[in-house]
C-alpha cells in the first residue's frame, strides 16, 4: 500500500508543472517557447524532480530496495540535472548572439548570481555541522568548505562546474571575434571537462564521480541549439508529430538502456572483470544520449505548452537556493531519523521549501547589492570601445596565446587547490585512524582507507577487524566482503602468485582506496600490500564457523556477488545477513584448479570452488605500522 501512496509525489510534481498551463491550438505553437520565464519554470520543475530523486536514492539505498514505481527516480537524476546544464548553455549563447555588449559585464553580473548563493549556503552548512552536530573544524577547513574547495554540501558540485564552464565561455567569446569559432572552442572545452572528469574516478573532492560528467554534454547541446534555434525550430514545427513520436520512442529506449548499463556495467566494475573494461565508456555514451533526448523531449513539449502558475513561479524563483539547501535536510538533518517513507518525502520537502523561502530573499538581496557594487564604477565610451575592438582584432594571435596561458595557470591553480584540500583532509583522517590503531586490541573494529560500498556518490569509510597485533604493527581483515569475482579468469591450475585475484586487489582500484599517508604506513607481505587469509589463518583467527560468516556490502550485492540471505546458521539466530562464500589464499607455490573458500555458513574448504567460479566475495587483509602504545 505504501508503494502506491508514494506515487502521489510524482503526481504532485506533474500537477505543479502543468496546472494552469496553456496548450497551443492545432497547427499553432507557443510564442513563449524557451523564453526566459519559461526556462526558469522548467528549471523549477527540474529542481523538485531532483529532490524526489535524492530522497528516492535514500529510501531505496540507491535502487537496492524496490519501493514501487517511484524507484525509477533512483536513476533519473541525470536527466533533470541535464535541464539545468541545457538552460545555462542555451541562455549564454542566445544572449551573446542577440544582445549587444553582453560580455561587457559578464563576469561581474553572471558569476555572483551562482557563486554568492553557493558561498552563503556553505556558511549555513558549516554552522549546522559545528553547532548542530558538534563537529570541530580548523580555520583552513572552514575556509575550504565555505569557498567550495572541499564540499560540505554534495549538491554544490554543480555550481563549481557551471562556474568553470562560464569562465571558458567568457574567455573564448571575449578573445575570439568570430562567434561561431568561439562556440566551437567552448563546446570543445566542455567535452574536455567531461573527459577530464571521466578519468578522475571517485578519488578527488572536485570532478570525482560520474555525476560530474554524465549530464554535462547538454551544456554544449544548449549552446548549439541556441545558435541554430531558428532552423531546428522550423523543422520541428513542420514535422512536429513525427519528431515527437521518434523522440518519445528514443527516450524510452535510452532510459531503459541507461538503467541496464548502470546496473550491468556502470562506472565501478571496470576493474572487477575483463568485460567491465568497456562498460564505463559505453555507460557514459548511453547516458549522454539519454540526457540529450530527454532535453529534446522537454523542448518539444514547451513548443506546444506554455507553463505558468503561481506555485511553479514561486519554486522557480528560489530554485538555485532550494537546489543547494535541500541536501542539508535530506542527507544530514533527517538522514538518520526513523520515519515512514511517505512522511520522509513530506518532511524533507516542507522543511527545505520553508527554510529556503525564508533565506532566499536575503541571499538575493546580497547578490543584487554585490552586482550593483561591482558594476557601479564602470562607464563606457562607444568610440573608445570601438578602438579597443580594433586593437583586439590586430592582436588576436597574441590574445589567443594569453588565453592558453590563462587556462594553463588556472589548471595549475586547480591542481594545487585539489591537492591542498587532499592534504588537509587526508592527513587529519590518517592521524585519527593511526591513533585508533595504537589503542586497539585484537577483535576491535577500526577504520582505514575508503572504498565504494553502496553505490552512492563518493567512497565510504572502510571498516576492518584487528586480527593480529605486534609491538608496532597490526593485521587488519575487512569487516565486509567489498566485491565479488573469480579467483582466476581462466579455468586452469594456478598459484596464488599468478592468480588474477591477486593482481586485482593489488591494482589501482584497491591501492587508491588509501591516501598517501595511509599507504605509507602499510607493510607489504612479500610483494603484496593487500592479500587474503590462508586456510590456516582462517581457522586460527575465528573460533567458530558462524564467526566466519561474511556480510557483504550493498555494492558487492549489486555487482553480482553470490549471496545467501538465509544460511542455516542465520536461520537459527535470525541475524538476517546477506551472507556470501569468500575466497581464501592458496599456500605459496601450490598450483590448483580449485581455490580454498569459506562457505556461507563459515566452514573452510581447501579445494572449495573452481578458480573461474564467479561471485565469490573478496575480503582483503592488510598489515599497517602504527607505533607502540604510549
Amino acid at each position: 500500500m505504501e508503494k502506491i501512496i508514494l506515487c502521489i509525489y510524482p503526481i504532485l510534481l506533474l500537477v505543479l508543472t502543468f496546472f494552469g498551463a496553456k496548450r497551443s491550438k492545432k497547427g499553432e505553437f507557443s510564442d513563449d517557447f524557451l523564453q526566459l520565464e519559461q526556462t526558469k519554470l522548467i528549471q523549477g520543475f527540474a529542481c523538485i524532480a531532483v529532490i524526489i530523486h535524492h530522497i528516492t536514492q535514500q529510501i531505496t539505498k540507491y535502487g537496492t530496495y524496490n519501493k514501487g514505481p517511484i524507484t525509477d527516480f533512483n536513476n533519473c537524476g541525470i536527466i533533470f540535472t541535464a535541464i539545468f546544464f541545457f538552460c545555462s548553455g542555451y541562455g549564454l549563447v542566445y544572449s551573446v548572439y542577440n544582445k549587444e555588449n553582453y560580455l561587457r559585464s559578464f563576469l561581474t553580473k553572471r558569476l555572483p548570481t551562482v557563486l554568492i548563493p553557493f558561498w552563503l549556503i556553505n556558511i549555513l552548512g558549516v554552522l549546522l555541522m559545528m553547532f548542530g552536530f558538534k563537529v570541530r573544524y580548523t580555520v583552513p577547513e572552514v575556509l575550504c568548505y565555505i569557498f567550495g574547495i572541499m564540499l560540505i554540501n554534495s549538491n554544490g558540485w554543480f555550481i563549481i562546474e557551471i562556474a568553470i564552464l562560464y569562465i571558458f565561455f567568457y574567455i573564448f567569446f571575449k578573445l575570439i571575434k568570430k562567434k561561431d569559432i568561439a562556440l566551437v572552442f567552448t563546446s570543445i572545452a566542455t567535452v574536455l571537462v567531461i573527459i577530464f572528469s571521466y578519468h578522475q574516478g571517485h578519488e578527488t573532492e572536485w570532478f570525482g564521480g560520474e555525476w560530474w560528467f554524465n549530464s554535462t554534454i547538454t551544456f554544449a547541446f544548449g549552446m548549439i541549439f541556441a545558435r541554430f534555434k531558428d532552423g531546428i525550430t522550423a523543422f520541428c514545427k513542420k514535422h512536429y508529430k513525427a519528431v515527437l513520436i521518434v523522440t518519445v520512442i528514443l527516450l524510452d529506449i535510452l532510459l531503459n538502456a541507461g538503467n541496464y548499463m548502470v546496473a550491468r556495467y556502470g562506472y565501478y566494475v571496470e576493474s572487477l572483470s575483463g568485460l567491465g573494461k568497456y562498460g564505463k565508456p559505453c555507460t557514459l555514451l548511453v547516458q549522454m544520449a539519454e540526457c540529450i533526448v530527454f532535453v529534446m523531449f522537454v523542448i518539444l513539449l514547451n513548443l506546444k505548452i506554455k507553463l505558468g502558475n503561481k506555485a511553479l513561479k514561486f519554486i522557480s524563483g528560489i530554485s538555485v537556493e532550494l537546489f543547494l539547501i535541500h541536501g542539508y535536510f535530506v542527507n544530514i538533518i533527517f538522514a538518520e531519523v526513523r520515519m515512514g517513507d511517505v512522511l520522509r518525502y513530506a518532511v524533507n520537502f516542507a522543511c527545505a521549501i520553508a527554510f529556503t523561502a525564508v533565506v532566499s530573499p536575503m541571499i538575493r538581496w546580497v547578490v543584487k547589492k554585490t552586482v550593483e557594487l561591482l558594476n557601479t564604477k564602470k562607464t563606457y565610451n562607444d568610440t573608445l570601445e570601438a578602438e579597443i575592438i580594433r586593437r583586439e582584432n590586430k592582436k588576436k594571435i597574441k590574445k589567443l596565446k594569453i588565453a592558453v596561458a590563462v587556462i594553463a595557470v588556472a589548471g595549475t591553480l586547480l591542481w594545487l587547490v585539489i591537492n591542498f584540500s587532499g592534504y588537509l583532509f587526508g592527513r587529519k583522517i590518517h592521524e585519527k585512524e593511526r591513533q585508533a590503531l595504537i589503542n586497539s586490541n585484537v577483535g576491535d573494529e577500526v577504520k582505514w582507507g575508503r572504498f565504494e560500498t553502496n553505490g552512492s556518490p563518493g567512497r565510504e569509510t572502510w571498516e576492518w577487524i584487528v586480527i593480529r597485533k605486534t609491538d608496532d604493527m597490526v593485521c587488519l581483515l575487512s569487516k565486509q566482503g567489498v566485491a565479488g569475482c573469480w579467483y582466476n579468469q581462466k579455468s586452469v591450475s594456478v598459484t596464488w602468485e599468478d592468480s588474477d585475484i591477486r593482481k586485482l586487489i593489488n591494482g589501482k582500484e584497491y591501492i587508491n582506496s588509501f591516501n598517501k599517508y595511509e599507504f605509507a604506513d602499510m607493510v607489504p607481505v612479500g610483494d603484496d600490500y593487500i592479500t587474503l587469509l590462508t586456510v590456516d589463518e582462517a581457522l586460527e583467527v575465528f573460533d567458530k564457523d558462524e564467526d566466519r560468516e561474511l556480510s557483504i556490502t550493498d555494492l558487492a550485492q549489486m555487482e553480482g556477488t553470490n549471496i545467501n540471505t538465509m544460511s542455516k546458521v542465520n536461520n537459527w539466530d535470525m541475524k538476517g545477513y546477506r551472507s556470501s562464500w569468500w575466497w581464501l589464499r592458496e599456500r605459496p607455490g601450490v598450483s590448483n584448479k580449485y581455490a580454498p573458500i569459506v562457505t556461507v555458513d563459515g566452514r573452510v574448504f581447501e579445494n572449495g570452488k573452481e578458480v573461474n567460479r564467479t561471485g565469490g566475495a573478496i575480503r582483503p587483509v592488510i598489515w599497517v605500522k602504527c607505533g607502540k602504545t604510549e
